[in-house]
């Protein structure tokens, strides 16, 4: 009974677990083996004692059935364990990426040209793309407005002209906010080399 192996190589009748891990981790290199066995602590597994499968009614030699029974039980309830650990990390993953696309959905929903019926839904990272391109749009134009600003004053005061009582560009809010000086936000892009 020399050839008979288990799908994975392993000679029948001798026993092997694979190691746990995450789901969706790959394998350490250092933890296989040439012949693609798992190595457990670095060192190669044993040569096998016997090629013929083993009675799986007799217990193996040197341990009581009573042991035997203690060992299964508590290999079934690591594999529970497993088992909900992955099935937490699953659900875990799955809320998370629920959240990440509702907020997507919403960014899509603020900004011009993503939600146009002639458009299909923008990709993940056009939305974010389309994202950024308007805010630095409109932080240029914030700046473009401001300087306006800043430069009718000078002009208007430097002609003598003389706003009519009350009137004020600092009395209405949105002036006041462009003449306070810059907003915190992303910095400007830099301008291209000429």
């Amino acid at each position: 009974m020399e050839g008979r192996r288990s799908w994975d190589g392993v000679p029948l009748g001798e026993s092997h677990s694979p190691p746990q891990s995450v789901p969706g981790r790959r394998t350490p290199l250092g933890a296989v083996g040439l012949g693609g066995f798992y190595m457990q602590g670095g060192q190669p597994p044993p040569p096998p004692q016997h090629c013929y499968p083993a009675d799986e009614n007799q217990p193996e030699p040197g341990t009581s059935y009573g042991q035997r029974a203690i060992n299964d039980s508590k290999s079934k309830q690591k594999m529970r364990q497993g088992k909900n650990v992955r099935l937490n990390i699953n659900a875990r993953e799955r809320r998370r990426m629920h959240d990440l696309n509702d907020a997507l959905d919403e960014l899509r929903g603020v900004i011009p040209y993503a939600h146009s019926p002639s458009v299909r839904k923008l990709s993940k990272i056009a939305t974010l793309l389309l994202a950024k391109n308007y805010i630095l749009m409109q932080a240029s134009a914030l700046e473009e407005l401001r300087r306006l600003v800043a430069y009718l004053q000078s002009t208007a005061t430097a002609a003598g002209i003389v706003p009519p009582p009350g009137f004020d560009l600092t009395g209405f809010p949105a002036a006041a906010k462009l003449l306070a000086g810059p907003i915190p936000g992303p910095p400007p892009p830099p301008e291209p080399p000429s």
